[in-house]
């Protein structure tokens, strides 16, 4: 596994219990974690502030995903790298890799602004409504989920 590599391996859901074996994008590759992003075919419906931080993979086909698709930049996902259970899909071709950090700087460029506050108010939201010890049960389970499905 490497960067730019496209795997298919479970992810666990941020907002609710459990996951699903989902396409990731390889980020980066240490000793010890993958950070990836996740990639959808689910695109269309999504709110204007979600479709600004989906790159669509321009070569979707020789990547070896089956339907267009988009990498979705407003999260990265770490996993420990050990014990890691993931099937290989392809690999991010290099016009895909270029528009990517082009299309990473301008996102960037535009949650400086008027977005990371948009961000920062959605996540002070989320902190009311959610306890110490709720966060840490939601934790605690997401990661026995994720456990279960990468022994």
């Amino acid at each position: 596994m490497r960067t730019n590599d496209l795997v298919s391996l479970y992810v666990s859901f941020v907002e609710t219990n459990g996951g699903k074996s989902r396409p990731v994008l390889i980020r980066r590759v240490s000793e010890q974690t993958v950070e990836a992003f996740k990639i959808t075919s689910q695109y269309e419906k999504k709110s204007a502030y979600i479709k600004q931080q989906y790159y669509p993979i321009q070569d979707w086909q020789s990547a070896g995903l089956k339907k267009p698709s988009w990498v979705d930049l407003g999260n990265i996902y770490r996993f420990p790298k050990a014990g890691l259970n993931f099937k290989e899909i392809g690999h991010l071709s290099k016009l895909d890799q270029n528009k990517i950090s082009d299309f990473t700087l301008d996102l960037k460029s535009k949650r400086r602004g008027k977005g990371q506050k948009i961000i920062q108010q959605r996540s002070s939201k989320r902190k009311h409504k959610e306890s110490k010890a709720e966060l840490t049960q939601r934790i605690q389970k997401q990661l026995k989920d994720f456990a279960k499905h990468n022994p």
